[in-house]
């Protein structure tokens, strides 16, 4: 008779409390950071597979324009926003750099908890703690590259639309535009919600005005140097190989993605009449049709991982989302691989850690790097 009101008060004391109010905000801030600072201090990331490799691009813009007084996008369309911040930080390095990123990641962490409370769903805690160490999540919090950047801002603007301050949210998606141009498809969920919810036309108006306003300006270092130009991409080869590793080390394991299967067969929940869910499929959709038009790297998919963990809990019982997010949460300290021609399972570090490793031995390449900046500098 005692187990089962512990059990009840364990659920609603741990996976449905909020970890954004004082004191929880602070012990998820100290786990936070704590996760984090290993990885700040090893290098620019840009020689590890498979983090990034436009950072180098990145630092380079950055250099430019900090040094040289110099615009140029790190790669099309560009990054303005994220490029001008990052040229005034470049100046400490790595440590400037990293850092930044993981302090606004922390901020997108609060935004995500914000509009699970907004929301009210359920299995809230669970959630966040899911989002703070999802491989993708914790490996692109402390990397010199705009993903969590954009993501901060895209978070910002849904959490002002939810809570109706549509101007704020109109400059805050802006925002989000300038670190990454791809971001503006979430006007399309956003204008749908503001409709859903009857906010007067002239409301709506302003709100498009004010954002496409903002990223004009925001875009106008782009806009001045390369005119129209500026929208084009160099896409490079897709080897599926890649493609299919990065979504199960960083995004969903194979354990997990089995799990949300059969749960999906055996004991989905459809929502009825759930406006916030036809938003939150709204999301995913759009994102999974950008990955499929250019499947290239798992960070491109960081927008929908909020709104992925929501749906989870939205559509499974809370037995199924504990599990698949324990698995997700496991893929970047475990990695299960079965071997084929010996019969057997092989257990080995998951990508966070392998991520952490494969850092530590680039650091002198990131040095290197850095004095070869130094010394063109000098030269110019």
């Amino acid at each position: 008779m005692m187990f089962q009101p512990s059990m009840k008060l364990i659920r609603k004391d741990f996976l449905d409390c909020d970890l954004t109010k004082f004191p929880a905000v602070a012990y998820l801030a100290l786990m936070f950071l704590v996760s984090r600072m290993p990885f700040i201090g090893l290098g620019f990331s840009a020689f590890v597979n498979p983090t990034d490799q436009d950072v180098l691009a990145v630092v380079n813009s950055a250099y430019l324009l900090r040094y040289y007084h110099i615009y140029t996008v790190s790669r099309f369309p560009g990054s303005p926003f994220y490029e001008t911040i990052n040229s005034l930080l470049i100046g400490g390095g790595w440590i400037a750099t990293n850092a930044a990123t993981m302090i606004v990641s922390f901020i997108a962490v609060i935004l995500f908890g914000k509009i699970l409370n907004l929301l009210s769903i359920r299995n809230r805690s669970l959630l966040l703690i899911t989002f703070v160490f999802s491989p993708v999540i914790w490996i692109n919090s402390t990397i010199t590259m705009d993903y969590m950047w954009s993501l901060a801002f895209s978070l910002l603007a849904f959490y002002l639309v939810l809570r109706g301050k549509y101007n704020y949210a109109g400059i805050a998606i802006a925002f989000a535009i300038g670190s990454r141009l791809t971001s503006v498809v979430l006007l399309i969920p956003l204008l749908y919600w503001m409709s859903y919810q009857k906010v007067e036309t002239s409301k709506i108006y302003k709100f498009l005005g004010i954002s496409i306003l903002s990223s004009i300006i925001i875009f106008s270092p782009v806009l001045y140097t390369y005119g129209l130009g500026f929208l084009r991409y160099y896409p490079r080869e897709i080897l599926f190989n890649e493609v299919f590793y990065g979504i199960t080390s960083q995004l969903l394991s194979i354990p997990a993605t089995l799990v949300l299967f059969i749960a999906l067969i055996v004991a989905r929940e459809v929502p009825k009449n759930d406006s916030s869910f036809n938003l939150i499929l709204l999301v995913l959709l759009i994102y999974a049709l950008v990955f499929i038009y250019h499947p290239s790297k798992p960070a491109y998919l960081i927008p929908a991982v909020p709104w992925f963990l929501i749906a989870l809990s939205k559509s499974l019982p809370r037995a199924a989302v504990i599990i698949i997010c324990v698995l997700i949460i496991l893929n970047g300290i475990i990695s299960v691989d079965v071997q084929s021609s010996e019969g057997g399972i092989r257990f080995s570090y998951g990508s966070v850690l392998k991520n952490f490793e494969e850092r530590k031995l680039s650091v002198s390449q990131s040095e290197e790097y850095m004095e070869s900046l130094s010394e063109a500098l000098k030269k110019g």
